[in-house]
């Protein structure tokens, strides 16, 4: 046997030794999270964390090995943590805005049994995903009146979060005033831009003073508060009876089609699914995009949607949202997806996820 065998084998032993210390590691960490979560501690400990991986390090005796092993041990705190974020959120579902807000009903709907906890942005959301403080995030990707949410397309540009489901919310907006109201009485309407811009055609004529609102339930919120019948709020329905309004009009969106898409965020990329999202950015050149979309056709792809949207550190450049029905872990998809590498600056997946699709 040579030495590199020997060492090899060495080497060998050792990990097996080290996989089942692991194992009963982290049988223990079991034990931390339940008594965290029994007695609402954090999961970072920053001055236990400090203690254990400088404590850890003194056992090793050769100097030349400390640096390492040091990092070793800070890895494995992480891996710790992760772990015991994954026991202690596997069933908080995140949103931004307030309860109320229309994503927030639409978690209900998603998940109606699990546990809901709110964000005051949506790069929040994206960051509690990724920090693994929740199991899943929901955002609004687009409506069919206004159209897509950009702020959401460049956070899935730059978090290593993914898609794994969508869920179309019917919107159906609603005009709320404190009890006792009329709609004569109504001088100023509140809501978010988009609420108020659905129901352009019912406030036309009428006179009201339009002040957009952060969001729909806190311009419903802030009317209960005003206890004035000056006041009216746009809103989702389920607000009238979490604040005590009356609905003084219902259904006064423009369009009777009114839908938000939401998206279901989550850590890990999907296995199983026939929707894939991904991102292109093609070189600023004639033809480029050409280049790419001839690709998609070439492998037989139907492409669901192709949304541009401007690079923000790169003046008159863009960015390519892209869906298209298909897995991307099947041969056919991989071979798309090298191809597209060859023609484009940056490829990104960005999920795969099941829908029914659109009628």
């Amino acid at each position: 046997m040579s030495k590199l065998e020997e060492a090899r084998l060495t080497i060998n032993e050792v990990d097996e030794a080290m996989a089942q210390l692991f194992e009963k590691r982290m049988q223990a960490v079991e034990e931390v999270v339940k008594y965290k979560k029994e007695h609402h501690l954090p999961v970072l400990d920053e001055k236990r964390e400090a203690f254990v991986i400088e404590h850890n390090t003194n056992y090793i005796q050769n100097q030349k090995y400390k640096a390492s092993y040091h990092e070793f041990m800070k890895q494995l705190m992480g891996v710790s943590r992760a772990y015991q974020k994954s026991v202690l959120y596997h069933d908080v579902i995140g949103f931004q805005g307030v309860e109320g807000a229309f994503s927030h009903i639409a978690a209900n709907r998603i998940f109606p049994d699990l546990k809901k906890k709110r964000y005051a942005t949506f790069e929040e959301v994206f960051k509690a995903v990724v920090n693994q403080e929740i199991a899943y995030g929901i955002v609004p990707f687009e409506n069919s009146y206004t159209g897509e949410v950009g702020e959401v397309l460049d956070l899935l540009m730059q978090y290593p979060v993914y898609v794994q489901g969508d869920y179309e919310l019917h919107i159906s907006q609603n005009l709320l005033g404190i009890k006792g109201a009329c709609l004569e009485d109504i001088k100023q309407v509140y809501s978010k831009d988009q609420a108020i811009h659905q129901s352009k055609q019912f406030l036309q004529g009428r006179g009201y003073e339009l002040i957009p609102y952060p969001n729909t339930a806190l311009a419903a919120e802030y009317v209960a508060r005003m206890q004035d019948k000056s006041k009216a709020a746009i809103a989702a329905k389920e607000n009238a009876e979490l604040y005590g309004l009356d609905i003084l009009a219902e259904n006064i969106n423009t369009s009777d089609q009114n839908t938000t898409r939401f998206l279901i965020l989550g850590k890990a990329l999907c296995t199983k699914g026939n929707r894939s999202s991904l991102a292109i950015i093609v070189p600023h050149k004639a033809g480029a995009l050409v280049a790419a979309m001839n690709l998609i056709a070439k492998y037989g792809f139907n492409m669901q949607s192709i949304i541009s949207r401007s690079i923000k550190e790169r003046p008159w450049e863009y960015y390519f949202y892209i869906e298209i029905d298909g897995n991307i872990h099947e041969a056919q998809e991989k071979k798309l997806l090298a191809e597209l590498k060859e023609v484009c600056e940056q490829v990104k997946i960005l999920g795969l996820y099941e829908t029914k699709g659109r009628d």
